[in-house]
């Protein structure tokens, strides 16, 4: 199944669909570059490989599942699980079973509640909102998460 493709201009909007991009944006591929800072030194940030999760083949997704090299924080892990599902319904079972044992339990949920809505891929930025599961250890007792209007969400502590 194909994602509708993210649109780049909504990328500061403070919604889940801004979030969605900003961590879609986290997967493409970067260029080097250098930058000069206030003190006149020049800094060069090397080339990052990565892909386009819209139309990224299977083994891409794999490929980057497994590179432990790469800086992963769970938000981004679980955003490409939820991505990887609605792209790739006939590997559910491939997909589960490589998964641990508690993020088995995760995936069981992304599949109940799964929706083709970059929206809903946009809610693993939030506090709160990483995981599905209401028992995981990410979820913090004292804050609650606050839908507000446009598709807005604030944390606030209880």
């Amino acid at each position: 199944m194909n994602l509708p493709l993210f649109d780049q201009t909504r990328e500061r909007e403070l919604s889940s669909y801004g979030e969605a991009v900003r961590l879609s944006n986290e997967l493409r591929a970067k260029p080097a570059r250098s930058v000069i800072n206030y003190d006149g030194e020049r800094i060069d940030y090397p080339a990052k490989d990565g892909f386009d999760c819209e139309i990224a083949e299977y083994n891409q997704f794999i490929i980057w599942l497994n590179d432990s090299n790469k800086k992963k924080s769970r938000s981004l892990f679980w955003f490409v699980i939820r991505i990887m599902s609605i792209r790739f319904p006939e590997k559910h079972n491939e997909i589960r079973n490589s998964l641990s044992d508690r993020n088995k339990v995760e995936y069981g949920f992304i599949l109940s509640e799964m929706s083709n809505e970059i929206e809903w891929f946009g809610l693993t930025g939030y506090q709160n909102q990483v995981e599905l599961n209401p028992s995981s250890e990410l979820n913090i007792k004292n804050i609650k998460v606050i839908k507000g209007n446009n598709d807005t969400y604030k944390t606030v502590k209880k």
